[in-house]
Parts: structure tokens; C-alpha cells; sequence
């Protein structure tokens, strides 16, 4: 493995990289922590961005940065959801943001699992910690995108960023526990490159290439209809003739 990674290190010196922006649309921030000893608090947050640089080759990862809002945790329910953004936990009012940023080349083994290190902020304190990686590959979308898949895991201890709030439990536990689990899972393309989510609600049917192909003035009028307006006038149109 020791032989591969300065393979591969050696390589970068000569390869270039392609910046890649995680697409929010198909990508998941999500967490867990223990709860009475006996089950889980479940949440994610909904709102964050983040880039990276993947080789040419698809075998080294560096300069990855993700900023999250704080404020967009959701756990299901809106009072804990507003316990977590107080001073106790995410002090959201003065940290809005949470941040990581990697540091060195992560490289992707022929398993395609990595490592990546980086520092973690969080309420203003920063800390390094390793994220668990497996790139699942490159597909081409029906639209001719780029999409690059990367699931990820790691375990941060909250109360290293200062988030210690607790109850006893009458067997001398604690309420919650201390390490939250987090797994990501991201889809990325290329900057100004991005599949719009709207196409994903629009089917390839004839109708819909005809009024593409009408706006491009390549045809001159519809042979099908796609649009309910159009039957309501063609209904009217009817009417009209046998009025």
C-alpha cells in the first residue's frame, strides 16, 4: 500500500486535477448520536456547499472545503432543533458557520477507499480529525453530465468544541452520548457544468423534444400536446365549430 500511495504521489507532480462542486441536489449531510444508552437522535443539515480537486485520474483528492449553516440542522423537531442552535450546542447566533477543510492528498486505493485528513471548525474551535472515504465511481447522466459519487464517515466528539450540556440518567449514565457519527454522501460535477434539478422532473417524451425543437426553430408547429392549455383551447376550438 506504502508503494502504491508514492506511486501515486509521484504521478501528481505531473497530473492535473479538475475542480468538482458538490451538487446539493442528490447529497446528504447527515448524523447520529446516542440517546439513552438504548436508541439514536437522527438529523442533517440542509443547507452547505463544498468543493474539492480530483486528478485526472481519478486516483488523488485534495483541497476540499465544505461550509455549512449551522442553523439548517433539522433533527425532525423544531424545539430540540432549537435547543441545538442555542449556547449550548451550536451557538448558532455566533457561529453560523461550521467548516472543514482537508489538508494533503488524499489518495484512492485500488479499493477505491481513502482517507482524508483535515481540520474540523465548529463554534470557533478547530480541531483535526479523519474522514473514512470510498469513491463509488464516475457516471454520465441521460443529460451528458459528469457526475463523481463519494461516500464518507467520521466521529467527532462534541464536547471538544464545547458542546457539554447533559442529564444524568438514574443508573449513573448520561442522556446523550459524546461521539456524533456523521455520514456524507455527495454527488459533484463540475463547476458551471451542473445537471439542473428541474430536468430530473421532466421526461424525455415526444412532446417535450417538439417544443424544444419548436423554440430552436428547427419545426414549425407541434404534432403532439404535452401541455393542458393546449387540449383547453383545442376543446374550445371544438366547441366553437359546432356553436
Amino acid at each position: 500500500m506504502k508503494k502504491y500511495t508514492l506511486i501515486l504521489l509521484f504521478w501528481s507532480i505531473f497530473a492535473t486535477a479538475k475542480v468538482l462542486e458538490v451538487n446539493h441536489d442528490h447529497s446528504k449531510v447527515l448524523f447520529d448520536i446516542d440517546y439513552m444508552k438504548l436508541t439514536t437522535v437522527q438529523g442533517q443539515f440542509k443547507s452547505y456547499s463544498g468543493s474539492f480537486k480530483l486528478d485526472d485520474n481519478d486516483t488523488q483528492i485534495s483541497d476540499a472545503k465544505v461550509t455549512i449553516k449551522a442553523d439548517s440542522i433539522d433533527t425532525s423537531e423544531a424545539k430540540r432543533d432549537f435547543h441545538l442552535k442555542g449556547h449550548e450546542f451550536f451557538f448558532t447566533a455566533s457561529y453560523p458557520t461550521i467548516e472543514f477543510v482537508s489538508t494533503g492528498v488524499s489518495a484512492i486505493g485500488k479499493d477505491k477507499k481513502f482517507k482524508m485528513k483535515g481540520f474540523l471548525t465548529i463554534r470557533g474551535i478547530k480541531k483535526e480529525i479523519v474522514l473514512d472515504g470510498t469513491y463509488k465511481g464516475k457516471m454520465i447522466d441521460p443529460w451528458k453530465k459528469e457526475n463523481y459519487f463519494f461516500d464518507l464517515s467520521g466521529e467527532v466528539k462534541r464536547q471538544d468544541f464545547g458542546m457539554k450540556w447533559n442529564k444524568v440518567l438514574d443508573d449513573g449514565g448520561y442522556i446523550l452520548g459524546d461521539i456524533v457519527h456523521m455520514k456524507i454522501s455527495i454527488q459533484a460535477q463540475k463547476p458551471g457544468d451542473k445537471t439542473p434539478f428541474s430536468t430530473h422532473m421532466v421526461p424525455s417524451s415526444k412532446g417535450i423534444v417538439e417544443r424544444d425543437q419548436l423554440k430552436r426553430g428547427e419545426i414549425k408547429k407541434l404534432s403532439t400536446s404535452t401541455d393542458p392549455k393546449d387540449l383547453e383551447t383545442k376543446k374550445s376550438s371544438g366547441s366553437a365549430k359546432k356553436d
